[in-house]
């Protein structure tokens, strides 16, 4: 069963953050797997950590592409958004480093599983759903 259904991610009024959204939860569904099949005996750690890496990298791709929208537009809160960005990064970061070196697949799951979702969510319908429509009437 995938962490998030991708047909049910909130849209907002900007096609490429809609784009960056869907493909961020299609990582975190393949992390989901990796970490399940993990736990379950099936594979070693390589794939958790492969998946997760490239759920960081986008994750990064994405948290910049969004900071030079607001940039270009003037969007007054910025820095609050990004401080909230960066903020994930260090939390996603802390997160992948813990199971690289202690192997904790619980802890992980649990952190991918249901910490991310529900901040994933929230994020859309609060400073994404806000930023995009602040951006799409400048022309960022």
């Amino acid at each position: 069963m995938p962490i998030v259904d991708l047909d049910a991610i909130p849209q907002v009024a900007l096609d490429f953050i809609d784009a960056d959204h869907r493909e961020e939860a299609r990582l975190l569904n393949e992390l989901g797997e990796a970490i399940s099949a993990h736990r379950a005996g099936r594979s070693g750690p390589e794939p958790v950590l492969a998946s997760f890496e490239a759920l960081y990298v986008h994750t990064r791709e994405h948290f910049a592409r969004e900071e030079e929208a607001m940039l270009r537009s003037g969007f007054p809160p910025l820095a609050i958004h990004r401080a909230e960005h960066e903020r994930v990064l260090i939390e996603l970061a802390e997160e992948g480093q813990a199971f690289d070196e202690g192997g904790d697949a619980a802890r992980l799951a649990t952190y991918v599983g249901r910490s991310v979702p529900t901040w994933f969510e929230n994020h859309i319908l609060t400073m994404d759903l806000i930023t995009a429509r602040y951006v799409s009437t400048r022309g960022g």
